[in-house]
């Protein structure tokens, strides 16, 4: 038997939009984050059914966005960049490209995990991230983000994201700006075949923050949402476990990271125990 023969994964990994309109493909920055999510692929490999339900979609910055541009052309005024998330760095690599085709010197380069830093290093550039935890909080324990007196950071995000790194950056001395390389949408396309899916089987359900967890609560049907919340639950962090059990789930499990390998020894962790 395959080592996940059986099982069934609900997926929810945020999507990302068609390229902006009007934009052909190639010269769109959304059009560089639509990738199939590896990870799903490795499950099904292992004889698992995956459901790769997204219900958060990310809508990048349009190409005309002023602000983004601006801050984007006064890249070289800065001592430090943070990418927040791969989605991030890919959206912050394709305007880099875009109007800096040679990178300014004497920047430094920080990303929260090797996921959100691949993007970057992919084209080359030096990023710094933390040896283990790929969290905010384990990237502003690192020495060169303590000792920030004076200088100015910029960090490649999303909208309506965690505030941590930009409040404590600033009261250890930085100037900060942040660029909002995205925002992020709750998607319902999903609705019915989630509810459909809950209603046949009980999924192992894999979730990656905070903002996934609302709008996941959101989108399924109402009459589903009692036996969501008793399905087994596979999270990135304890601060996400928290959040988890406080909106009533009852099994929650704590990967080492959101690194795919973490969540996979997670899941064939709890499976082996489960059957």
């Amino acid at each position: 038997m395959s080592a996940l023969g059986g099982l069934h994964i609900l997926g929810l990994r945020a999507s990302s939009a068609p390229p902006v309109a009007g934009q052909p493909a190639e010269s769109s920055p959304s059009s560089h984050t639509h990738t199939q999510d590896p990870l799903l692929a490795r499950f099904e490999a292992l004889g698992a059914t995956c459901h790769n339900y997204p219900v958060i979609q990310i809508e990048a910055a349009g190409v005309d966005d002023a602000l983004v541009k601006q801050q984007v052309m006064r890249f070289s005024d800065y001592d430090k960049a943070i990418v927040i998330s791969q989605h991030a760095a890919q959206l912050a690599g394709w305007w880099l490209d875009r109007y800096w085709p040679m990178l300014p010197v004497g920047i430094d380069y920080f990303a929260v995990g090797p996921a959100s830093a691949q993007p970057l290093r992919d084209q080359g550039v030096t990023v710094v991230v933390p040896e283990s935890g790929y969290s905010s909080e384990t990237l502003l324990a690192l020495p060169a983000l303590n000792a920030v007196q004076g200088e100015r950071i910029i960090i490649f995000r999303g909208g309506q994201g965690r505030d941590l790194l930009e409040h404590t950056l600033k009261a250890r001395g930085a100037s900060v700006d942040c660029c909002e390389l995205y925002r992020r949408v709750v998607d319902a396309r999903h609705r019915e075949a989630i509810g459909e899916l809950l209603r046949a089987q009980s999924p192992l359900v894999l979730l990656y923050s905070g903002q996934v967890l609302d709008a996941l609560l959101r989108v399924v049907p109402e009459a589903y949402r009692v036996k969501l919340k008793s399905l087994p639950i596979i999270v990135p962090s304890e601060r996400v476990a928290n959040l988890v059990r406080s909106r009533g789930f009852h099994s929650v499990h704590l990967a080492a990271s959101a690194l795919a390998q973490d969540v996979e020894h997670s899941v064939l962790d709890w499976y082996t125990r489960a059957r």
